[in-house]
Parts: structure tokens; C-alpha cells; sequence
């Protein structure tokens, strides 16, 4: 390596190792916001519920509503429901969602997630619980990405591949899309069939991991600058 050429290794070098550091440190303030985020969202979930009204008054307000327990009233018109693929410990099944039609907010429709049914249990319909209000936790299912979203829906037996709630709202609400809620909401009873209680709260948090990478390349960087800088003289 010539001298003139140390400044230029020095400045792309240097230039580079900034670069890292900083997706490093952003990652670090990702990891800090995530962590928060988590926290708060367990410790929703053992609050007490409140009304849809509230719940949509918190959403239309720009709050975060993700797990809210809420408690809601009203009415199944249809015993219409849809069938969305997933699974619960290991088994292969669905999560059924049906239309509730409330009565605060009066007439607005709420899109109940109620709970998972195997596949060999499915049915066109299922026995509504005994309970004056349905629980639940609020959930902002927005149009999903990738493999789920590509997949067209099984009209023979039932079956979708998405929680977007424009496309349920499609299936179980026709016709009345505009008065469907913005978000559904995962039943909290604890019924049997569909299988009530079954939210997930697990978090994907892999910002450290990343962080740790973005620092690791930067030192790496720095190691071979050095070396290339030793062996030049």
C-alpha cells in the first residue's frame, strides 16, 4: 500500500465503521422501545375490561389498543362464521371468527375471534356460551403479507388463510362492511368448542441479536483497517 493511499483507506473506513456503529446503536433504541412495548402489553392484559365504546373511543384517538381486554355486548344476526387456517399445540386446525352486531356502539359490528376448533371438529356453526357479555382481547389484524395473503380462500370447505379484517369483514359482513369495526377481537371465555382463550402473547425481539451484528461487523472493520495499516509500514 502506497501512503497515498492510507487517507483514502482510512476515510472509506472510517466512513463505513460510522455507518455500523450507528445501525448498531439505532438497533440498541429499537431493542429499548420493543422491551417497552412488551411490557405494557402484558401488563394490559390483566386489566380489567372495558367497554367496545371505550375501546374504539382509545383506537379513533391514535392509542394503542393491541390487547386491550374489553367486554362486549350484543347479538350473533348469523350463525355464519369463517374458518381461518392455523394451529394450537402442534395440532392443525382454525380459528373460527364470527359477526357480533352490538349494541354500544348500536349497530356497528364487531369481528369476534372465538377460539380454535381441530380440523376434524369443524362445523357450519357452533353453540354460542352462556354469558352476558363477550371478553375478550382487542386485536388490530391489518392485511397480511406473503404466503397468506397469495393464498385464495377454500369456498368448499370453508377455509381462509388471513385475519385481514377487510377480508372477513368481506365474508361475514357483506354489504355492511362500513359498519365493521377497525379491529376484532380474541375471545377470552373459556369455552371448549371453539376453544376460547387460546392468544398467543409471544413477541418477536431480535433487535440485540442485530445490534450485536452491526457492532461486530464495525469491529471487525476496524481489525482489518489496522492490520492492512500495520502491514503497509
Amino acid at each position: 500500500m502506497t501512503l497515498s493511499s492510507k487517507p483514502l483507506l482510512l476515510t472509506l473506513s472510517g466512513a463505513a465503521i460510522l455507518v455500523l456503529l450507528t445501525l448498531g446503536t439505532w438497533q440498541v433504541q429499537r431493542l429499548q422501545w420493543k422491551e417497552d412495548l412488551i411490557a405494557k402489553a402484558e401488563a394490559r392484559v390483566d386489566a380489567a375490561p372495558v367497554s367496545i365504546a371505550e375501546a374504539l373511543g382509545r383506537a379513533e384517538a391514535g392509542e394503542d389498543t393491541e390487547y386491550l381486554p374489553v367486554s362486549a355486548v350484543g347479538g350473533f344476526e348469523s350463525p355464519d362464521v369463517a374458518h381461518v387456517f392455523g394451529t394450537w399445540e402442534g395440532r392443525a386446525g382454525a380459528y373460527v371468527f364470527q359477526a357480533m352486531t352490538l349494541d354500544e356502539p348500536e349497530g356497528r359490528i364487531l369481528l369476534v375471534n372465538r377460539g380454535f376448533v381441530p380440523q376434524d371438529q369443524w362445523a357450519e356453526s357452533y353453540e354460542l356460551p352462556d354469558a352476558e357479555a363477550f371478553t375478550g382481547l382487542v386485536r388490530n389484524y391489518g392485511p397480511e403479507r406473503g404466503l397468506s395473503a397469495a393464498v385464495a380462500p377454500d369456498a368448499g370447505s370453508n377455509l381462509l388463510f388471513t385475519r385481514s379484517i377487510e377480508v372477513l369483514a368481506d365474508e361475514l359482513a357483506p354489504g355492511r362492511k362500513d359498519a365493521v369495526l377497525p379491529f376484532a377481537i380474541d375471545s377470552t371465555l373459556p369455552t371448549e368448542l371453539p376453544l376460547g382463550g387460546t392468544t398467543r402473547l409471544e413477541f418477536r425481539n431480535a433487535h440485540l441479536g442485530y445490534a450485536l451484528t452491526w457492532y461486530g461487523l464495525a469491529l471487525g472493520l476496524a481489525g482489518v483497517t489496522f492490520v492492512l495499516l500495520r502491514k503497509s509500514g
